[in-house]
């Protein structure tokens, strides 16, 4: 009984139980604020490099390639407001019925209406930012406005830079706790349409 007694009052090596205890916690909560601060940096590189994409491709030449002529929104066989009108000049494209209704995809390869040049030109932009993002993960809308006038000479487009498809995948805390990667949200930016004539431009 004495033994057991004295046993019970022994503290000998109650810190290594202690430690083994909370290492595992503390272990957990590092790697976590490491693991989300990155996931963290990561979702804000995307957006910087989205808008930065869409910025330099708005000050460029057309993202239409040569296949597009026909169809070509920055030359004058195209009306002003993206439809025919019989407006007076000067009438602002607000104005005008249908003035938001022509559109253009552009996947981040390029090929068919788009320009491969333009398209990979965006990509290489987007890349300095954030060099995860791929050219599938990249896509161009160019769409009509109401900005503009009747009799201007040249449509006024809005274009859109979209990333999607990003996840991102957990390097320790996928080992200690088995957290499958988690998908990104997509980013989009838009600006205005500031030098889209015909020609590759970069």
């Amino acid at each position: 009984m004495r033994r057991l007694h004295k046993l019970r009052r022994d503290e000998r090596g109650a810190t290594l139980v202690e430690t083994t205890i909370v290492f595992p916690l503390v272990l957990i909560l590092t790697f976590g604020l490491v693991e989300f601060g990155n996931a963290f940096w990561r979702y804000h590189t995307a957006e910087k490099a989205t808008a930065a994409g869409a910025r330099w491709l708005a000050t460029r030449h057309g993202v239409l390639g040569a296949a597009a002529l026909t169809n070509e929104l920055y030359t004058t066989a195209v009306p002003d407001c993206f439809v025919n009108s019989t407006a007076a000049p000067g009438t602002a494209c607000s104005q005008v019925a249908g003035a938001t209704g022509w559109s253009q995809t552009c996947s981040g390869t390029g090929g068919g209406a788009c320009s491969t040049t333009v398209m990979a030109g965006l990509l290489a932009q987007i890349r300095q930012y954030a060099p995860f993002i791929t050219a599938a993960n990249v896509s161009v809308q160019i769409r009509g406005s109401t900005m503009g006038f009747v009799g201007r000479g040249r449509a006024v487009p809005l274009i859109t830079v979209r990333t999607t498809g990003l996840t991102y995948n957990f390097v320790t805390l996928n080992s200690l706790l088995g957290l499958s990667p988690i998908t990104m949200p997509g980013f989009a930016s838009t600006f205005v349409a500031e030098d889209q004539k015909e020609g590759p431009g970069i």
